[in-house]
């Protein structure tokens, strides 16, 4: 476990999906649900204290209102994305310049340089670092997602075009790719959980 008590994001998606993610498409499913049925409905690897604390946080948010007792119908569905709110229901940033680079790095064609990844990414509400970019090209050419030109461009390989979420560097030095569930590249000496 990592100070913060939280597991490590490859534990966490042991089935591809976030726990909030299978929380959120739960609730999308069932629209209307008692909190004792939605955490009886989700698979046993997800603690009734994360469900509890993610609901609080959908009511705090607007997505969810308390329709009787401990009964709660959603209200606000933004789509299939896991609403990315923290505890006071409020929307985090948190990982959107990674989800942009990927997303470019899927759309472009050719080649870039981590300062045009930078700059293509960003957006008015996510800026990019240069250096940023440069870490987050380094990691996925480690990992085998991307090649370099001879000018040194980057390009992500097709065979490695996993889907829609990106690959997460995690701090233990290795990254998980949330489209597949699974570990893709661990640095020497990196942390075994």
């Amino acid at each position: 476990m990592s100070i913060n008590n939280r597991k490590p994001v490859h534990l966490e998606y042991s089935s591809g999906k976030s726990p909030r993610q299978q929380i959120w498409e739960k609730i999308r499913w069932l629209k209307k649900f008692e909190l004792i049925n939605l955490v009886n409905e989700l698979p046993g690897t997800i603690d009734r204290s994360t469900t509890r604390t993610y609901v609080k946080s959908l009511v705090k948010s607007g997505h969810l209102e308390p329709y009787s007792g401990d009964t709660y119908r959603l209200v606000v569905d933004n789509g299939v994305e896991a609403p990315r709110i923290n505890k006071k229901g409020e929307l985090v940033s948190q990982g959107l310049g990674q989800e942009n680079m990927w997303r470019t790095l899927r759309n472009i064609g050719g080649g870039l340089s981590y300062r045009e990844l930078s700059a293509l990414a960003s957006t008015e509400t996510t800026q990019i670092n240069p250096e940023s970019a440069r870490d987050y090209l380094g990691n996925l050419k480690q990992a085998g997602y991307l090649t370099t030109d001879e000018k040194g461009k980057f390009r992500l390989l097709a065979a490695m075009n996993t889907g829609p979420r990106p690959p997460m560097v995690q701090r233990i030095r290795q990254i998980f790719d949330p489209n597949l569930g699974k570990v893709m590249w661990r640095s020497e000496g990196a942390l075994d959980d």
